[in-house]
């Protein structure tokens, strides 16, 4: 090959590679979109939700209630019987007898000393006294001179709370369930006839002339 036909060769390849890298930059510049300063539209990250607060029941709930058992309740008992007894008559030990308990003024028991605590604490025995005291008594009643733990299921303490009710010459009744709040509702007026009336926005078409309304199209869905 002669230096012509070299020169033809080199120059061919080298307009290729211009020709590419012009195509390129000029496919750059006509797509290539420059980022906006400020986004078009941003997305919200919601907030963690807190903590969801714990609604507390009124007592008793029919659940509490369906534990009263007092069979159950005198075995629960048993852990209670170093300091005191439920007999008629029974002997204060440790702790005072338990005889007629429910209902009764709290640190009244004839023949027993009492913690100033107790005797100045203006607790009567309900049942719902009676099962906070037993969940923990050193936290219902400060300075109690109850040294006990206390019970932590429910179901304990409602069925200890039955043994002691009936543990009475004159047992008090049993409770009723409490009632959750109502919530409110909305009132709503209805006519003497029965008829609800709903108030609707006028309807534009109601005042126009007759050969102005067209009929509409009908659509029907197979869902």
């Amino acid at each position: 090959m002669d230096e012509l036909g070299f020169n033809k060769i080199a120059a061919a390849v080298l307009a290729t590679a211009l020709g590419y890298m012009g195509i390129k930059e000029l496919a750059h510049a006509v797509i290539h979109v420059e980022a906006p300063a400020k986004p078009a539209y941003a997305l919200e990250i919601p907030e963690a939700a807190g903590p969801v607060e714990e609604i507390e029941l009124p007592f008793p709930q029919p659940t509490w209630i369906a534990e009263m058992d007092a069979e159950r309740g005198a075995k629960v008992f048993k852990k209670c019987t170093s300091c005191h007894n439920a007999e008629e008559g029974g002997n204060n030990g440790t702790g005072p007898n338990l005889w007629n308990v429910v209902g009764a003024p709290a640190g009244q028991h004839a023949g027993f000393g009492y913690s100033s605590a107790m005797k100045s604490s203006g607790v009567v025995w309900n049942f719902e006294e009676l099962d906070s005291y037993l969940e923990r008594p050193s936290k219902y009643i400060s300075g109690t001179a109850m040294n006990f733990v206390g019970l932590k299921k429910e179901k304990d303490r409602a069925a200890v709370i039955e043994y002691l009710r009936v543990a009475s010459s004159n047992p008090v009744a049993r409770p009723e369930p409490a009632a959750a709040s109502e919530m409110d509702t909305e009132e709503v007026t209805v006519p003497q006839d029965d008829t609800l009336i709903v108030d609707a926005p006028p309807n534009p078409l109601d005042d126009a002339p007759m050969e102005d309304v067209q009929p509409e199209t009908a659509e029907t869905s197979e869902e």
